[in-house]
């Protein structure tokens, strides 16, 4: 898959993900809001990775919205990492003992 078919799937997913919990969750409602006008220029193909991720401690860096066991977690990960491209970063392959 290229790049940009995988950000796009990727962002569904956690755009979708915020959109099922934003009416009981308020920083899955906020992180929403602040995340729309990204997800729509993503959608309008206007988005191209890799693009600096600016809301990665936007509910602060101890809420409990990102604590592992919960759901949103790993699709916000995945997310980023699709968005900034990880896989053609030498820290990531480095990591991945590529």
């Amino acid at each position: 898959m290229d790049k940009f078919s995988l950000l796009k799937e990727r962002a569904v997913n956690f755009r979708d993900l915020l959109k099922q919990h934003q009416a009981k969750n308020t920083d899955a409602m906020l992180l929403l809001k602040w995340l729309t006008p990204l997800f729509q220029e993503i959608e309008a193909g206007s988005i191209h990775p890799p693009k600096y991720y600016e809301f990665g401690n936007a509910l602060g860096k101890d809420n409990p919205f990102y604590e592992p066991d919960k759901p949103f977690h790993a699709a916000e990960a995945e997310f980023v990492a699709a968005l900034e491209d990880w896989e053609s970063q030498e820290w990531y392959r480095q990591l991945k003992g590529s």
